[in-house]
């Protein structure tokens, strides 16, 4: 089987990335990662479009933190984020592809969730790649 992982993260709050993609890459250890960065949100979906085009990856995981600020843009960000990797995820059926964009109203809740969060997802991606190769 095929052991390569796409893991594609946000820029934005690279210190919470960093610990995101630390833990993700240590659950993923038996995997083949290979990472990239969109700029926001927004962009994760469309990236990985671009990436899974000529490769053969067995799973994407996507790495992300949106949290609430005083404008209308979080409700944006969200949805957006959320229907384009679902899109993404029903147009590529064949690959395992797992949403881990943490969205929160501030960075104690971030705090609060994000080993968790990111331990399970990766742990889910590992699920769902061995739900689809059987």
């Amino acid at each position: 089987m095929n052991k390569e992982i796409l893991i594609v993260h946000t820029a934005w709050y690279q210190e919470y990335i960093s610990k995101m993609l630390a833990i993700s890459q240590e659950t993923l250890e038996d995997f083949n990662c290979t990472n990239a960065v969109a700029p926001g949100a927004l962009e994760l979906a469309a990236l990985a479009a671009q990436k899974l085009q000529d490769s053969s990856f067995i799973g994407v995981l996507f790495l992300g933190i949106v949290i609430r600020g005083e404008t209308s843009h979080y409700e944006l960000v969200t949805k957006e984020t959320f229907r384009s990797i679902s899109n993404l995820s029903l147009n590529n059926y064949k690959l395992a592809i797992i949403n881990n964009v943490i969205c929160v109203e501030n960075i104690e809740q971030l705090e609060a969730r994000l080993v968790k969060n990111s331990t399970n997802n990766a742990k889910a991606l590992i699920q769902l790649i061995h739900e689809k190769s059987s």
